[in-house]
């Protein structure tokens, strides 16, 4: 499917609500014109011609004709083949055009591979290995390097068949159990300090002693992560019945054994020790270009149709599409924006989706004062006017205001009904103001730490409005400093007792998106001993009592009394529930760029172009790129 046949209007793009985008195809049409009559012959008799007769000489004998050679068979048109032997579309083009270009970013990141680091890894990860599942375009959990799976009749014992078609690059063998057995210890492993560890924990992937692991109360060898009868039997153990269990593990990325302890989880970011599974390989990773080829050793189920990927940081990634330098951009500003709604071609090129579900959010450290102070929170939490900034900072097409985690849509949501809890109401945070008892002479000046660069207009932006709310209303200074993530995540997750919880953050902004699609993923990032100070018994337990459950109308209800009692206690404010607008050059193809049953936007929707979605194997370059992109940076 073309893009260009997908024209995104200025009111479409503008009245965006829920999953998937709208689209228009504008056509003018004049009106048929009449036929014209023939003009009317007018015919005269005409006289015959008189004959003059004379005698003819006998016609010469002509010579026959000279035999002619049999045309010759045409050859067959050549296949258009990559060079992992895959045939491309009938309208791709050649397979040295193959290549896809992206806007990276300056810090490559010290990792490569989602298993070593989540937080510290690079745009162009996530495809060096064969996830044990993966997501389809419609978010659905289908076979990555397990081809089936099932849970005993304990309903916490988990049988995943591996499919042993996913040779690593080195020759070292194909991807089986030990490979995930190895890096599921990894990961638990105190001495790695992995920074997602809560995703396997208690209440979450609840991996049988996973906990303890981390914690250094048990051996790794005690993992609930084993192999199981031969090599491609993996069994995995919960503390408790875990029925989304398999839609957790696109994040499960194998790591090589072998490279692991040789080089370390950073092998990925040097092509002389890379290792892959997956449809890609390292070719280059330095801070001004960042390169995948094509690994030809590739499982004939994950092979690419792409010869190439390319990351190349630039100034402006938005110029440098339009310039036609890359295959796509997001607008980061509202200039930006209004430029795209404003311009008949980069409107075509327009989509829309809800991406990850991401949410914006302040946060506090619970722990201190003033924060410690629950009317207080209360009270800041009704000074921060989410339609003024949707309006003036973020711009509608790119948001809506946001009064709990869960956005409209995902499951479970019911922010409309929690919207009392933190609707921008001035006088009444006043009046709140004056019941914590505070006083803002002693408070002094507060300061909102943002994660993310100080160039990004649109979160520094919300951060500008909420800190004028509060000085105004208030009469506390609100000082904002920027803080990239590598540095933000290690200030949040530094526990009491280290040498970076010093630097904990008392009063920040931050956003999460999904990582599975179930309250569980989203709900539990909150929970007691996580990435925040916030705990609350009672909202710890019901996350407990919804996990396990399989009525869903039942466990959605427990989810949302969890939700509603951390949205009125104030530990957090809900500010903006993203949309994402995205910019597809019209020869980006493939299925997983077109819409599907359940998330019709147009696109390479989240999880994105990585091996925890299906994308790699499908998106190809089409014919038109001969024309649309003049170069390869």
């Amino acid at each position: 499917m073309e893009l260009t046949k997908k024209t995104l209007s200025r009111r479409q793009i503008l009245q965006i609500a829920g999953i998937g985008a709208g689209s228009a195809l504008l056509a003018a049409c004049g009106a048929a014109a009449k036929p014209t009559e023939a003009p009317k012959a007018e015919v005269k008799a005409t006289e015959a011609p008189k004959a003059e007769v004379k005698a003819t000489e006998a016609p010469a004998a002509t010579e026959a004709p000279a035999a002619t050679e049999a045309p010759k068979a045409t050859e067959a048109p050549k296949a258009n083949i990559n060079s992992g032997g895959k045939e491309l579309p009938a309208d791709a083009a050649p397979a040295e055009m193959q290549i896809w270009v992206g806007a990276g970013k300056g810090d490559p990141g010290t990792f490569a591979d989602i298993s070593a680091s989540v937080y510290n890894r690079s745009g162009l990860g996530d495809m060096y290995g064969v996830p044990l599942t993966r997501l389809n375009k419609d978010w659905i959990t289908s076979p990555g390097g397990a081809k089936s799976w099932s849970v005993g009749e304990d309903g916490v014992t988990w049988t995943f068949v591996l499919d042993d078609g996913f040779p690593w690059s080195d020759g070292s063998g194909n991807l089986n159990a030990d490979d995930f057995v190895t890096t599921a210890r990894h990961m638990a492993d105190p001495k790695t300090g992995y920074d997602f560890t809560w995703y396997y924990s208690k209440g979450s992937g609840n991996i049988l002693n996973f906990d303890e692991v981390v914690g250094g109360k048990a051996k790794l060898e005690d993992l609930g992560v084993t192999k199981g009868a031969n090599d491609y039997e993996l069994i995995i153990k919960t503390s408790e019945p875990t029925p989304y269990l398999p839609s957790l593990f696109g994040f499960y990325m194998p790591l090589n054994g072998k490279a692991l302890a040789a080089h370390g989880p950073a092998y990925n970011t040097d092509p002389k020790t890379a290792v892959s599974s997956g449809p890609f390989i390292v070719s280059e990773w330095t801070p001004t270009r960042m390169e995948a080829k094509i690994n030809t050793k590739a499982g004939k189920s994950i092979m690419p149709f792409l010869e190439r990927v390319i990351f190349v940081p630039f100034p402006n990634a938005f110029q440098a599409y339009q310039a036609g330098t890359i295959d796509s951009a997001t607008p980061s500003n509202s200039a930006e924006l209004e430029t795209v709604l404003n311009d008949e071609t980069l409107s075509a090129q327009a989509a829309t989706d809800p991406g990850d579900f991401r949410t914006d959010y302040f946060f506090f450290d619970t722990r201190k004062e003033p924060f410690s102070n629950k009317k207080f929170r209360q009270a800041i939490a009704h000074l921060l006017d989410r339609d003024s900034i949707i309006k003036s900072v973020i711009k509608p097409v790119l948001g809506r205001p946001a009064y709990s985690m869960l956005a409209p849509g995902y499951p479970a949501a019911n922010g409309e009904a929690y919207k009392k809890y933190q609707e921008y109401n001035p006088e009444l945070a006043k009046q709140l103001f004056t019941e914590s008892g505070l006083d803002a002479a002693k408070i002094g000046k507060l300061t909102l730490t943002n994660r993310g660069e100080a160039t990004d207009a649109l979160r520094m932006g919300m951060c500008q409005a909420f800190a004028d709310a509060i000085k105004q209303n208030l009469g506390i200074e609100v000082e904002i400093q920027a803080v990239v993530q590598k540095d933000f995540m290690a200030k949040l997750l530094a526990k009491d007792g280290d040498q970076a919880a010093k630097d904990t953050i008392d009063f920040g902004r931050i956003d999460y998106g999904m990582d599975y699609l179930d309250p569980s993923n989203m709900l539990t990032v909150l929970k007691s001993g996580g990435r925040h100070t916030w705990n609350n018994k009672e909202y710890d337990d019901l996350l407990a009592k919804a996990g396990p459950m399989t009525n869903i109308e039942e466990r959605t209800k427990i989810y949302q009394q969890a939700e509603e009692l951390m949205v009125e206690d104030a530990a957090f404010i809900w500010a903006v529930h993203r949309t994402n607008v995205a910019l597809y050059k019209p020869y980006l193809k493939g299925s997983f760029m077109e819409p599907g049953k359940v998330n019709t936007a147009v696109g390479i929707t989240w999880p994105g172009f990585s091996m925890i979605s299906t994308a790699p194997e499908t998106i190809y370059i089409g014919k038109e790129v001969e024309t649309l992109r003049p170069s390869i940076p």
